[in-house]
């Protein structure tokens, strides 16, 4: 077992994420890779030790649903873009995803998730985004043919 360095949780040797808290386990991994993790999503409480600051990580999971296959920290300061252009905070590349689909924000200790207009929508827990939506930890955000994973450890 290895020891997260944010968070303190054991992790087995090969983990390339920590599964509590999402942070990179190894400096080898960049986000670009295109090695799936594996990462089973688990039901672990998302903890933290106090003197941690909050923090907050997109999944994606592969296409199966079960492993997750990239994960990304949402940046307090700045919104995350996803969509499929090279420039986007997230990039997935497929025609059922839009130049610039969606985005997630912070504001204060919440954190939001909106559709730019996107051809195909974006859809929280099932349902479509309609202004902007409030995350909770765990929520399914669905763009295009990708599922994403929203986690906060607050």
């Amino acid at each position: 077992m290895s020891k997260c360095p944010e968070c303190g949780a054991d992790n087995p040797e090969q983990s390339q994420f920590c599964g509590r808290c999402g942070r990179e386990m190894g400096a080898g991994v960049r986000l670009e890779d295109d090695d799936t993790l594996i990462m089973r999503l688990v039901s672990s409480e998302s903890a933290r030790p106090r003197e941690q600051p909050a923090r907050a990580y997109l999944w994606l999971l592969d296409p199966a649903g079960q492993q997750v296959e990239r994960a990304a920290e949402i940046p307090r300061e700045e919104a995350v873009v996803i969509g499929r252009r090279a420039d986007c905070t997230v990039v997935l590349p497929s025609n059922t995803v839009s130049r610039r689909h969606a985005q997630i924000w912070r504001d204060g200790d919440d954190y939001f998730l909106s559709d730019l207009g996107s051809t195909n929508g974006t859809l929280l827990n099932g349902e479509p985004a309609i202004g902007a939506e409030r995350l909770h930890d765990r929520d399914e955000i669905a763009v295009g043919i990708y599922k994403l994973i929203f986690r906060n450890t607050t």
